[in-house]
Order: structure tokens, then sequence, then C-alpha cells
């Protein structure tokens, strides 16, 4: 687990048990975030068997697409259609689009909102269940 940023503003990335876990909180900068993945790919913990959870309850700045359409090159595989990939969000009010604008960027995973980290952790791990 490793986090970049500044104080309140940061964003953290774990690794447990195949379970690739993205906690934003406050104004986290575009940079503080490509230089997590950056350190994420370096550590190998970017692999097209992750299960995601990304919880952005607790971010409050603004999203840049740009650089989320950027981050692709960190997970080739989920811009593949008909990949088994799972990634499950955790979402504050108002960010119901989110995930549909996410899904477009990478269609090669299967994406889906939730309000509780049990629910999403259960979703995700139906995935190893049914392999």
């Amino acid at each position: 687990m490793f986090s970049v940023g500044h104080g309140a503003d940061h964003i953290t990335l774990a690794l447990s048990e195949g379970f690739l876990c993205f906690h934003l909180s406050g104004e986290v900068a575009p940079v503080d975030i490509e230089t997590a993945m950056s350190i994420a790919a370096a550590a190998g913990m970017l692999r097209p068997d992750n299960r995601v959870l990304v919880d952005i309850r607790k971010f409050r700045g603004s999203v840049d697409w740009g650089m989320i359409r950027e981050m692709r090159r960190y997970a080739p595989w989920v811009s593949r259609p008909g990949q088994r990939i799972r990634c499950a969000y955790l979402l504050p009010e108002g960010f119901g689009s989110f995930v549909t604008i996410l899904a477009s960027f990478f269609p090669g995973a299967r994406h889906r909102a939730f309000r509780d980290q049990a629910s999403a952790l259960r979703w995700l791990a139906e995935t190893r269940a049914a392999a």
C-alpha cells in the first residue's frame, strides 16, 4: 500500500488477494494520480486478473476526463471488449453518470456503482467464485 499527494489530498493504492483498491480523498491532483499509476505499474500491481475497487466518496476535486482516458495505457486489457475484469465504484452523491462515462473509456471491463464497500466487495468476489 502507498499514497501519493499532500495531506488530506491524496490517492492511496493497495493490492491484497487480487483486489486492487484505489482511494481518492480531497482534491487529488491529476499529476498525483499519474504518479500513483506509474508506481503501481512499476511494482507489478496492475495485472489483468485484478478485481478493482475505486472509492471516490471523499474525492472533492474535478474529474479530468482526458487524464482518465490516458490511464488506459496502464491497463490495456480493459480496453478489449469481452474481458471479464470487474471494476466496482463507491461514489458520492451526484456522480450518477460517472460509471457510464468510465465504461466508454474501458469497454473491456464490467463497471458497477455501489453505496457501501461490503456490497462492492461481494460483487467483485463473485468473479473468483465463478472461475
